[in-house]
């Protein structure tokens, strides 16, 4: 797989669908599975447990036992991490598959979906940092040891979008392959966070990979700095738009 996909909508590659699942298992995803009875939506906590890509199942526990289903009707799913929300609706696993767990309360097998539903929360302000008369340069910890250089091409407190100069597809073809980062901010601001990668893009025309990385475990006080230098640019860059609207 050469591309993870950054942006909103669905995803239907099944070796994306596995990767992703499994880092939700990592990074610890919130998950429910949501029902529907009438009009009033209820909430069911569930925790994924692992992925069987040859079986073509994931197994979870569930807070509560979920009543047996045909074989047809199907389940929805939600998770939320940080900036990303991702549902999807999938159907328990037959029989056959799920008979070794049936002897454990609540934990149940389920198929793996088709498409997975991802949506980038924007519950934060997104500045872009080409604006600025300097470039603002990032350090890319990769998890199984090393680092990457790159520029960061815009920023929000929950994530940024990192280009960098080179075909990023063989580093990059796992969303684990990332760890942490270190963005050399303006003002004399360091952010040291960790991240986890939600998505890169290769543009074979211009030879930059750009990768989409959820800010994970940030400290408080990075966060308020952030927030504030996210503040700072928005002012820089509103304050020639309102000029030249007066």
């Amino acid at each position: 797989m050469n591309v993870l996909s950054p942006e909103d909508g669905n995803m239907t590659h099944r070796q994306e669908i596995i990767q992703l699942l499994n880092m939700a298992i990592t990074q610890e995803y919130k998950f429910s599975q949501i029902t529907i009875v009438k009009s009033h939506v209820s909430s069911n906590p569930i925790k994924l447990l692992s992925v069987n890509a040859e079986e073509g199942t994931f197994s979870m526990d569930s807070e509560r036992v979920i009543p047996e289903k045909k074989s047809e009707d199907s389940m929805m799913f939600r998770a939320r991490c940080g900036g990303l929300s991702i549902a999807f609706k999938s159907r328990m696993a037959d029989l056959a598959s799920a008979e070794s767990l049936y002897n454990r309360p609540n934990r149940y097998k389920i198929e793996l979906p088709y498409s997975i539903s991802r949506i980038q929360l924007r519950n934060s302000v997104r500045v872009d940092l080409k604006s600025l008369s300097d470039e603002v340069p990032a350090l890319l910890c990769l998890s199984k040891g090393g680092h990457i250089d790159g520029n960061v091409i815009d920023i929000s407190i929950s994530g940024a979008k990192i280009r960098v100069n080179r075909n990023l597809a063989k580093e990059f073809n796992d969303y684990r392959a990332l760890e942490a980062c270190r963005i050399n901010l303006p003002n004399n601001f360091v952010l040291q966070t960790g991240a986890q990668l939600i998505g890169m893009k290769f543009d074979q025309e211009s030879g930059t990979s750009t990768l989409g990385c959820q800010f994970v475990n940030m400290q408080s006080a990075d966060e308020d700095m952030l927030e504030q230098l996210v503040n700072d640019v928005l002012k820089q860059t509103q304050a020639p738009e309102l000029a030249i609207a007066s």
